[in-house]
Parts: C-alpha cells; structure tokens; sequence
C-alpha cells in the first residue's frame, strides 16, 4: 500500500470519529414531552391523536369529553435537531371535562419537522 493510500485512510477514519463540540451544534430547548395534570394508574386514555410532520404549525388540538381530562401528554416522536415542541393550554385544562391545545413547532419553522403524538387520559 501506497504512504498516500495509507494518510488517506487514517484520515478518513479520523474524520468519521470526530464529534464537534457542543458550540458547532444547535442546541435543543424545547422539550420533547410536555405534561399537563397528573399521570395515575386508574386513568382510561379517551384522546389520541398524531400531528403528521410537514403539517402547517402551528395548529390547535381541542377535545371535549363527559368527564374530567386529567393528564395530557404531547410528545414529539423524532425530536432529534429540530428540537420538540412548544405548547399553551388556550381553553380549559387538566381536570376539566374540555381542553383546547395550541402546539407550535419548538424550531419556530411554519411546519412541523416531525410527528407530534397528543395523548389524554381521562378519569374512570
């Protein structure tokens, strides 16, 4: 082998170990999963739904239900660089029967850059 083919080599190696510091990177301040209420063992799941990524951001996600919505769980389900997701309670809330949810792509783009997965548990 050739000294050329040989400093090729160690180099790409090299290169494909080397990670940037944290600086070179963007850092992710959203998270990627927001709770509202409190998760218990006793409660039914009565809302799923999945924001598909590419859709507008940001959108509203409401429900209304005959009992108490007592957790919400919005996660962000391929987080990685784009960060997760921001999300403001517009109407009711944790422990009331109706809830309207705004969620906003955490990166500020006017699209989602991954699924978003909303999840509600009602009481029994």
């Amino acid at each position: 082998m050739r000294p050329t083919s040989v400093a090729c080599l160690v180099l790409a190696v090299c290169a494909s170990l080397w990670q940037p510091s944290g600086g070179f990177r963007p850092t992710n301040t959203n998270p990627t999963v927001t709770e509202l209420g409190t998760n218990a063992a006793t409660l039914v799941q009565c809302f799923d739904k999945t924001v598909f990524a590419k859709s507008l951001s940001p959108t509203l996600v409401s429900f209304i239900n005959n009992k108490a919505i007592n957790y919400v769980k919005v996660e962000t389900l391929n987080p990685g660089m784009y960060g997760g997701v921001n999300v403001e309670v517009k109407n009711g809330g944790a422990t009331q029967p109706n809830i309207v949810l705004t969620i906003t792509d955490g990166s500020g783009k006017s699209i989602f850059k991954s699924n978003v997965q909303v999840t509600m548990f009602c009481a029994p």
